[in-house]
C-alpha cells in the first residue's frame, strides 16, 4: 500500500496546460493513469471520463454508493526539506505532496474495495450497493471535474469523500468569497 502511494505522490499532478484528453494537463492525466492501472490491476472495471473522473466499481446491488476523491494537487511552494513528489517515510509518517490530500485517501478508498472485493470472492455474497469510487482530477482548482461526470452520469443515491482531514469534514455545500473593508 505504501508503496502504491509513493507511486501516486511521485507524479506531480497540479493543473497544467489543458489538451485533447487531458482537460487539466499531462500531470493530472498521468495520476489518473496510474490510479486506474493500480485499480485493473486488482481486478476491478476501470475507466477513464475522458480526462475529467476515473471511474471504479465494484458491483452489488444496483444502487451506487459513490466515494469522491481526487488526484490533482496544489503547487508544492517552499519550505521542503525533501522532494514533494519523491514521498519520504520520517518518524512513522508519509510526507510527500498529496499523501494526506487526496492521493493517499484515494488509494486508501481502492484498498478499502479491494478488502470488500475480496470479502465477497470469498463469502460468495454481495454488496448491498455498487461501489463507486470517483477519482476526481480538478477539486484543487474549481471542481469542474464533478460538474462534467455529473452532467454525463447519474448522482450516486450516496456519495462522501475522504478528502483530508476526513472523517472531520461533514460536508461542504459551496463556496464563500468576499472583501471585507
Amino acid at each position: 500500500m505504501v508503496e502504491d502511494i509513493r507511486a501516486l505522490v511521485r507524479v506531480d499532478s497540479v493543473k497544467g496546460e489543458a489538451y485533447p484528453g487531458a482537460p487539466f494537463g499531462s500531470g493530472p492525466a498521468a495520476a489518473l493513469d496510474t490510479a486506474l492501472a493500480l485499480a485493473r490491476r486488482e481486478g476491478f472495471s476501470a475507466r477513464n471520463v475522458d480526462g475529467y473522473v476515473g471511474v471504479v466499481d465494484f458491483n452489488g446491488a444496483p444502487t451506487e454508493l459513490g466515494i469522491l476523491a481526487h488526484l490533482d494537487v496544489v503547487p508544492a511552494g517552499n519550505g521542503w526539506d525533501s522532494d514533494p513528489f519523491g514521498m519520504i517515510e520520517k518518524e512513522g509518517w508519509l510526507i510527500g505532496r498529496g499523501v494526506s490530500d487526496d492521493k493517499g485517501p484515494a488509494l486508501l478508498t481502492l484498498y478499502m474495495a479491494k478488502f470488500f472485493k475480496e470479502y465477497c470472492d470469498k463469502t460468495g455474497g454481495t454488496l448491498p450497493y455498487t461501489l463507486r469510487v470517483l477519482l476526481g482530477c480538478s477539486e484543487e482548482t474549481g471542481m469542474t471535474d464533478v460538474d462534467y461526470y455529473l452532467e454525463r452520469n447519474p448522482m450516486p443515491a450516496f456519495c462522501f469523500t475522504p478528502d483530508a482531514e476526513f472523517p472531520v469534514g461533514y460536508g461542504e455545500k459551496g463556496n464563500f468569497g468576499g472583501v471585507f473593508v
